[in-house]
């Protein structure tokens, strides 16, 4: 069975670095990114399984990212999205009142720092052990 990829976009390179740690230890390999550009492309090129995204980066809201991600038509090629279907879990340090925006763009989970992370490493694992084939 393939090694399970979970992408980590935060521009707070201790959170990263925390997360890469922790979800290593459960035997995930973790790509990162830092700001939207580089996530919008990693996701496109990496298909992760599971995305990890804070809401608030320096250079993009992460809105935007969940929103191009869960769009049925990938707005650079035309083509049918293929990252419509990866499951994305929201976390953010701040406005817990984001929780129903990002639902309604297509997060499965939503996390304010600091995370609880029994709470999280169960959520993470329930959504990877859905995805296996």
């Amino acid at each position: 069975m393939k090694e399970k990829t979970i992408l980590v976009i935060d521009d707070d390179e201790e959170f990263v670095h925390l997360m890469e740690l922790r979800l290593n230890s459960m035997g995930f390999k973790v790509i990162k990114a830092e700001s939207g550009d580089d996530a919008l492309m990693m996701v496109s090129e990496k298909l992760p399984d599971l995305v990890i995204l804070d809401i608030f980066l320096s250079d993009m809201d992460g809105l935007t990212i969940l929103k191009r991600m869960k769009a049925p038509i990938d707005i650079e090629t035309g083509e049918p999205s293929a990252t419509k279907d990866i499951p994305v879990i929201v976390i953010t340090g701040k406005a817990p009142m984001v929780e129903n925006m990002t639902r309604i763009e297509g997060a499965v989970d939503f996390f304010i720092k600091p995370i609880d992370t029994e709470k999280f490493v169960k959520c993470v694992t329930q959504i990877l052990k859905g995805a296996q084939k």
